[in-house]
C-alpha cells in the first residue's frame, strides 16, 4: 500500500486490520498483485487486484471471483481503477454504490467554519464553549484508559448491546486504541470537568490527506460533535488540504450530518455488475 496508496479508505491496513472480526477479510497473492476479499452480510466479494494494471491479472482474479462464488465480479472498486477498467475491459459494467462513498473535505472548511453555510454549526459549537471548560489531549499511554472507559460508557448511552454493528464498532475502536502507535494511527480527546467526553482517531492517507476514522462524544452535551470535529480540523490543516470523514453507509442521519458539513468532493466507489 505505500507504492499503490488507497483509493479509498475502505483499503487502508488499519481499517482491515480493527475490522477484521466484521468484514471477515482474507489474503493472497496472485504473482505481483495482493488480493483481497470479504465475507460479510451473507455476501462474500473480491476487490480487484492491488497492484500495476494489468489485463491478464485483472481476467485470472475475475475467473477466481467467479470460482470462488462472489456476489460480484468486484466489489469496492476505486476511482482509478473502474478508469482503467472503462478503457480496458469495457465489456464490464460499473455499478456506483453511493452509500459507500468517502466524503472529501477541505480542511480548513473544517477548521475555520466560515460563511453562512456554516452558520448553524458555529452556533452550535459557540453555545458549547459557553457552556462547557474543556481541555483537548492527544491520545496517549497517560490518557488512553480514560479513553477506552469512555468508549464503554457510549456504547451503554447508545444500547450497543442491542445494535450487532455497534457492537463490531466498538470492537474496531478498541482494537485501534489497543494498537495505536502500531497501526500509525494518532487520536485527540476533549476532557470535561476531568472525564473524557469526546475522542477521534485518525491517520495519514495520502501526502495531502488525512482520514478520520472514529468519532465519539457524549450525545447528552450539545455541540460537542461539533467541538471534536472543529479541534481535530485545526490540527490537521497546516499539513493536509484535505480531511476524508469515510462514507454514510447509506445511514439517512449520518448522511444528513456528512453533508452539513459541505464536502469538497467525493471518492467514489464502484461494484462490477454480473454474472
Amino acid at each position: 500500500f505505500g507504492k499503490y496508496p488507497p483509493e479509498h479508505s475502505d483499503y487502508m491496513h488499519s481499517i482491515m486490520i480493527t475490522w477484521a472480526g466484521y468484514m471477515m477479510y482474507s489474503y493472497g497473492w496472485m504473482g505481483d498483485h495482493l488480493l483481497i476479499m470479504t465475507e460479510c452480510c451473507g455476501e462474500r466479494n473480491l476487490r480487484p487486484p492491488v497492484g500495476e494494471f494489468e489485463l491478464e491479472a485483472m481476467e485470472r482474479a475475475l475467473e477466481l471471483s467467479k470460482e470462488m462464488g462472489c456476489m460480484h465480479p468486484f466489489a469496492m472498486v476505486g476511482e482509478r481503477t473502474a478508469s482503467w477498467l472503462r478503457s480496458e475491459m469495457p465489456q464490464l459494467e460499473l455499478e456506483s454504490h453511493r452509500d459507500l462513498f468517502d466524503y472529501a473535505y477541505l480542511s480548513r472548511d473544517l477548521s475555520e467554519l466560515s460563511g453562512k453555510r456554516y452558520l448553524k454549526v458555529r452556533n452550535q459549537l459557540n453555545r458549547f464553549r459557553r457552556e462547557n471548560e474543556y481541555a483537548v489531549e492527544e491520545i496517549d499511554g497517560g490518557n488512553i484508559e480514560d479513553v477506552r472507559d469512555f468508549l464503554k460508557r457510549w456504547c451503554i448511552q447508545r444500547g450497543c448491546h442491542d445494535d450487532p454493528f455497534l457492537m463490531h464498532e466498538r470492537g474496531a475502536t478498541m482494537k485501534a486504541l489497543d494498537n495505536l502507535a502500531e497501526l500509525g494511527l494518532s487520536g485527540l480527546a476533549i476532557r470535561i470537568d476531568g472525564s473524557v467526553k469526546a475522542f477521534t482517531i485518525f491517520e495519514e492517507m495520502r501526502s495531502d490527506m488525512a482520514v478520520i476514522h472514529f468519532e465519539k462524544a457524549d450525545q447528552d452535551i450539545p455541540g460537542l460533535y461539533q467541538a471534536i470535529n472543529q479541534e481535530t480540523a485545526s490540527r490537521l490543516a497546516h499539513r493536509y488540504e484535505f480531511i476524508n470523514r469515510e462514507a454514510d453507509m447509506g445511514l439517512e442521519g449520518l448522511r444528513r450530518a456528512k453533508m452539513r458539513y459541505r464536502p469538497h468532493s467525493f471518492m467514489e466507489v464502484y461494484h462490477v455488475k454480473g454474472w
